[in-house]
């Protein structure tokens, strides 16, 4: 129970300020400042006749003048680009917070069960990126959110084991408020608080970091909350390379370390199907497994999947090939709902007790992937409706699993 407890604790703190590097907007600006070029004018020979030497001017002179202010204008460009250069790292937040695409990232840990962990992009858009963080208790789904300043994390939710693009499906976040988790300038001793309540400080800039892949320069940042702190390290063009978690009442410490990164992977996604048995008496219980790379929609890839095109298995397709899955989603009542094509009424040629069936292998397949007891599926929008079966304006079906084999 204390192991729980306590790795709750930690996956609040870990979910409310975890930090891969993201996208913001370069503050300094390559734009020359230099004050624009005054117009020199010679003086008119038939104004006067005072000479040159009764002035004190001359054409030489005014030319001296031009190429003092020349040299005026030159020392202002190179007092700009030394305001440029005042930071010691890079002020792109691209750099340290980059929304990386089809890339797993594996870290190794010590000092509990849960320090060890993978995460994976699943969505990047330009403001906006979605992560999972998996370890052996969970999964959780953090978004953060880039600004032409600072990165914030505005959605995490826990104990979450399917994937879907959380800024398009309205779902609530655990959170009510937004944590900043990076933000310039970045230099030491910058430091700013969150709306939930956090803490967090440059410590460190401008150093190297080793990794079991190259040695990369890095940043730090030190976050505290309530009687905890968390610091985090940042490498440029990877993002999260460690992180150490302690608290003020127990001096053990909870270390993540990258460990590997792998380039070019898909995000696996573990499902079961329920296609009728070769008798069509009843429906098997199918293990699955789909491959989704960043921005990848799972209901694509279900849609093949349900057709017998993907996953491996030998049983009955539970779709014809015309029929696509328009959209599917958990609600915040719990509930999953699922939008079929016309095709699922049109091609249900079989009788009665084959198509309650069917339908029952597509709810048992929906309704487990979402972890959820009901589900509304509808076609283009309107209740379910044919020669056999109708449902009423929100009208659900049940999750039932009595003419389920379980394969051993």
């Amino acid at each position: 129970m204390m192991t729980r407890n306590l790795f709750k604790y930690t996956s609040l703190i870990f979910a409310s300020s975890l930090v891969l590097a993201a996208c913001g907007t370069d503050t300094d600006d390559d734009t020359d400042t230099a004050d624009p070029d005054e117009e020199v004018v010679a003086p008119d020979p038939d104004e006067d006749d005072t000479t040159d030497d009764e002035t004190g001017d001359s054409s030489d002179d005014i030319d001296d003048d031009e190429d003092d202010e020349d040299y005026e204008d030159e020392e202002i460009d190179e007092d700009d680009e030394d305001d440029e250069d005042d930071y010691a790292v890079s002020q792109d937040l691209d750099l340290w917070f980059p929304r990386l695409e089809d890339t797993l990232l594996e870290y190794d840990g010590e000092g509990m069960e849960y320090a060890s962990f993978t995460r994976y992009p699943q969505f990047a858009y330009d403001s906006t990126l979605q992560m999972v963080e998996s370890t052996a208790g969970t999964d959780v789904i953090i978004v953060y959110e880039y600004t032409d300043d600072e990165v914030r994390e505005i959605f995490v939710r826990p104990e979450t084991y399917f994937r879907d693009d959380f800024m398009n499906t309205g779902l609530d976040s655990m959170q009510d408020e937004h944590d900043i988790i990076l933000q310039l300038p970045i230099e030491i001793g910058h430091s700013w608080e969150s709306p939930t309540g956090t803490v967090s400080e440059i410590t460190n800039v401008d150093f190297e970091y080793e990794t079991p892949f190259g040695t990369f320069d890095a940043i730090e940042v030190t976050r505290t909350h309530d009687d905890s702190q968390t610091v985090f390290i940042y490498a440029e063009d990877i993002g999260l390379v460690e992180r150490v978690f302690t608290t003020s009442d127990d001096e053990s410490e909870v270390i993540s370390t990258l460990a590997s990164r792998s380039k070019e992977q898909p995000e696996e996604i573990d499902l079961t199907v329920f296609p009728l048995d070769e008798n069509a008496e009843g429906l098997l219980a199918v293990p699955v497994t789909v491959e989704l790379y960043t921005n990848d929609a799972i209901r694509y890839e279900l849609a093949e999947v349900l057709r017998g095109k993907s996953g491996g298995s030998d049983a009955p397709p539970l779709l014809t090939d015309n029929v696509s899955i328009n959209f599917m989603y958990l609600g915040n009542d719990d509930i999953a709902y699922v939008d079929f094509s016309t095709e699922l009424v049109d091609d249900m040629n079989v009788g009665a007790g084959i198509e309650s069936l069917l339908l029952q292998g597509l709810v048992n397949t929906i309704g487990g992937y979402y972890s959820a007891e009901e589900v509304y599926l509808t076609v283009d929008n309107e209740p379910y409706a044919s020669g056999h079966i109708e449902r009423e304006e929100g009208e659900t079906w049940s999750v039932n699993h009595d003419s389920v084999s379980w394969e051993e």
